[in-house]
This record gives C-alpha cells, sequence and structure tokens, in this order.
C-alpha cells in the first residue's frame, strides 16, 4: 500500500513539476495559428489583427496559415491532428463544431479531438445583392422571389454553415422558393455576387463594407442582432418579424490534450488582442466587434447551439448522417 502511494505521489509531482517547467519555457517557438477560411475574408482579416498583438504579448511569433474550404471544417480537421504541444491552434467557425458534424461525416470529433481555447468576435451578417440589382429593400426581393419561384439563387460560404442555414429557414418561413448555392469562403462567394453568379449572398459585413461603401453591393437585412454603423438604415431580421437571429463565433481551438499552461498563456494573449486600442480601431473600421468569451463556457454555448440546430435541420430539407 505505501508503495502505491509512494508511486502515485511521484506521478503527482512529476505532472506538477512538468507543467511547472512548461509554464516556465512556453512558448520557445513560433505558434502556428491555422486559419480555417480564404486569405482576405473576414476570419482571415481578424485572425492576423489580434495574432499581431498575441506576438507582442507571448513574445513569439503567432504565424497565420490559411487552409480553406468544406465550410470551414478542413483548417480545423488539422488543428485536430496537429500534436498537441501547444505549438498549433486554430482559427474555428461554430458551424465546423455545432453543425456541418451532424449533416456529413468529418475527420474530427468535434467534442472530443478538439478543446475551446476561447471565443474572440461574434461574426456579423447580411443578406446582400448588387449595387445595380432591381431590388432596394427586403421587401422587393421578397416579392420578387415568390413571383418568380426557383429563379433566385443565393451564395453561402458552404453548405451547413450558418450563412447557409438561416437563409434557408427564412425561406422556409417565408414560403420562399430559391436555390443555393455553396462556396469555399466568403470571398469567393462575394465574387460570385459581383460576377452574376448568384442574386443573392448572405456573408458576414466586414468581407463585403469596402464594395458597400463604393455602391457596388448594397445591403438589404441585417441577419444578426444589431444594426451596423456601415448601413445604419438596413433593418434586423428582428425588426422585420422574425423570432432568430444569425449567430456564430470565430473561436480559438487547439487538439485535445494540450497542456493547460500553453492553453491559458495562449487565451490571455487572444484576450488582450480583444480590448487592444489598436486592434478595435482596426476592427471597427469593418463593423467587427471583437469580444471575449472564455473556452468552457464557449464549449458550453456550443453543446446548446448543437442541441437546437440538430432540431432544425430536418425541417429544412438538411439531410443529416
Amino acid at each position: 500500500m505505501k508503495r502505491f502511494f509512494y508511486s502515485m505521489l511521484g506521478v503527482i509531482l512529476t505532472a506538477a513539476l512538468c507543467t511547472s517547467v512548461m509554464a516556465a519555457d512556453y512558448p520557445k517557438k513560433p505558434i502556428k495559428l491555422i486559419v480555417n477560411f480564404s486569405a482576405g475574408g473576414t476570419t482571415d482579416t481578424a485572425a492576423r489583427l489580434m495574432a499581431s498583438k498575441a506576438t507582442e504579448v507571448l513574445n513569439q511569433a503567432v504565424i497565420c496559415m490559411n487552409k480553406k474550404g468544406a465550410g470551414g471544417t478542413l483548417g480545423v480537421s488539422e488543428v485536430a491532428r496537429a500534436k498537441n504541444d501547444g505549438y498549433t491552434v486554430g482559427t474555428c467557425n461554430m458551424p465546423a463544431i455545432a453543425i456541418i458534424p451532424q449533416i456529413r461525416e468529418v475527420p474530427y470529433k468535434p467534442f472530443k479531438d478538439l478543446v475551446q481555447v476561447c471565443a474572440l468576435m461574434p461574426y456579423e451578417y447580411a443578406i446582400l445583392v448588387r449595387g445595380d440589382a432591381p431590388w432596394n429593400t427586403w421587401e422587393e426581393l421578397v416579392e420578387y422571389t415568390k413571383k418568380n419561384p426557383g429563379k433566385v439563387t443565393y451564395g453561402s460560404v458552404g453548405t451547413g454553415t450558418t450563412n447557409h442555414l438561416v437563409t434557408a429557414r427564412i425561406g422556409k418561413e417565408l414560403g420562399l422558393d430559391w436555390k443555393h448555392v455553396p462556396f469555399q469562403g466568403g470571398v469567393k462567394a462575394t465574387a460570385a455576387l459581383l460576377g452574376g453568379h448568384v442574386d443573392v449572398i448572405n456573408n458576414t459585413m466586414a468581407s463585403v463594407v469596402s464594395s458597400v461603401r463604393a455602391g457596388k453591393l448594397k445591403a438589404l437585412l441585417i441577419t444578426s442582432e444589431d444594426r451596423f454603423t456601415a448601413t445604419p438604415d438596413v433593418p434586423t431580421m428582428k425588426e422585420k418579424g422574425f423570432d432568430f437571429s444569425q449567430i456564430s463565433y470565430m473561436s480559438i481551438v487547439a487538439p485535445a490534450g494540450t497542456p493547460e499552461p500553453a492553453l491559458k498563456m495562449i487565451s490571455d494573449a487572444f484576450k488582450a488582442a480583444t480590448l487592444d486600442k489598436g486592434v478595435l480601431k482596426s476592427t471597427g473600421k469593418l463593423d467587427l466587434h471583437p469580444k471575449f468569451m472564455e473556452g468552457k463556457e464557449y464549449q458550453a454555448l456550443l453543446e446548446k447551439l448543437s442541441k437546437e440546430w440538430g432540431g432544425l435541420l430536418k425541417d429544412l430539407g438538411v439531410k443529416v448522417k
């Protein structure tokens, strides 16, 4: 019995010593931040702004590397496969954890293979059309779509994302017959809209704000909870009578088993980024509003959203696995 006691005590002391050593030594080399959407998009822009501040705080480079595709799940899967030593983390969108794994197979178990380090920012969304489109209000688009069933196409950043599903849910509630066209990220969806390949997109305002200000695009409906400073006259979904909004966060994830000291230091560094005046000034120009949330709190929210969307998918005609 004594031998067992001393053996266990040795294990505990060794673990504590290793943790202490890592906390003092970490990070001793650059940290890879896998961005799960394309360069130039909202996630990429926000990640690079915050990674710059995190680099200062950690006194070690946080290097962004893009891995786009499949609604954000390709980048997330690369994080899940990475060594859990604290030197690989990634950005993650809510659907990659809470929705898409319910629709199709993904190469990771969302609540087992990954740990939420922290949430950094809610995405801000809108329904957008080209600047020369014949519709200048949400009501005009709805009326046209009803009179021309099956003619209107809407683009999203991928099947199973909130861009896709919220727009589908809007269509279901209003009885709209419009067709979904998925793209690999918001940059390609916006390019398709500008090129006349789709009629409508649901996208983040940050990725299109310059085009909106230039008159190349116009927002008809804000699908997030609040109006945007860039389009103060455009109403929100709730103002138009809907009882739901488009909710999704950008978070930082790490491979399961990543040492707690590393998770804490990364979380603290990105928390500092969400409070930094320089970062906030830059994100504010894009109508992005960082809002930090602890990893465990966000994990609980993801589990709740997963259950909610699980109950809605079949109603929206989305096949579940």
